[in-house]
């Protein structure tokens, strides 16, 4: 099995399971080290909202990723990122962090746009290749989008098929953040139909994904992943919600471009 096929399709499938990527996370060492690598590809995933308003479509998702020497990286999700503390059992830095637009709402004259966050990251792998930290985010833009954060707990191995990462995480935000996404003010109340909804902020979701990826050649690669989030907090009571939870799935295929 060709283990770097493998990482490469795991990077990708694993963002759009809402994990943060391998180039931020000290997992054991699974491929030889580059000098760059650049990642193509792209698949359909099933439930990727900012807000769960789209759960139930299923869309056509391009990937594209660079990294030089695991040190600085840049990718969809992540955004940019510079791993400015990097050891074997031990990663931390800061990213520039793309921050998803709310989508539109009828009514809604303040939904967010995209922006951009800054982030601050860290993440200590312990015994067992079992790796635990979290990120927290500050919105850049002047858009008064506030702060999130995430803290996860997840675990990566070899199998006989192709790599596979477990990972169970949580994540909330201020007041301004949430109230943003899932907030209803009065006069959106009365000209949307929806009920007014505040939020004070704090946790907002809970959720466990699995990642599976699988070599195919030399430079090739599939993967797969679910991952199931419940909503929490006052998130849960928001009326912009059809539902507590949400279902997220998906199947990506990418090839690797490097050098030494």
């Amino acid at each position: 099995m060709s283990r770097n096929l493998a990482v490469l399709v795991f990077s990708a499938v694993s963002l759009l399971a809402g994990q943060a990527l391998a180039q931020s996370q000290p997992y054991e060492q699974v491929e030889d080290a580059k000098t760059w690598k650049v990642d193509v590809g792209g698949g359909f995933v099933r439930g990727f909202s900012a807000t769960g308003d789209d759960s139930k479509d299923v869309n056509w998702t391009f990937w594209g990723s660079a990294s030089y020497k695991d040190v600085v990286y840049a990718n969809g999700l992540d955004g940019i990122g510079w791993n400015a503390i990097k050891r074997d059992d031990f990663r931390a830095g800061v990213q520039l962090r793309p921050r998803f637009s709310a989508g539109d709402l009828e009514g809604f004259d303040n939904r967010p746009e995209l922006g951009a966050d800054a982030t601050l990251y860290a993440f200590k792998r312990l015994p067992g290749n079992v790796v635990v930290g979290g990120r927290v985010s500050q919105d850049v833009t002047g858009d008064d989008a506030g702060m999130t954060w995430n803290a996860q707990i997840g675990h990566q191995r070899i199998t006989r098929v192709g790599l596979l990462q477990v990972m169970a995480y949580g994540r909330g935000g201020d007041s301004d953040r949430l109230n943003r996404y899932f907030g209803v003010t009065a006069d959106e109340a009365v000209s949307s139909g929806y009920r007014q909804f505040e939020s004070d902020g704090g946790l907002s979701a809970l959720g466990a994904s699995a990642v599976l990826a699988v070599p195919i050649g030399t430079r090739y690669g599939v993967g797969a992943f679910v991952n199931y989030e419940e909503y929490m907090g006052d998130t849960r009571n928001s009326p912009l919600l059809d539902e507590p939870h949400i279902w997220r799935a998906g199947i990506i295929g990418v090839a690797r471009f490097n050098g030494m």
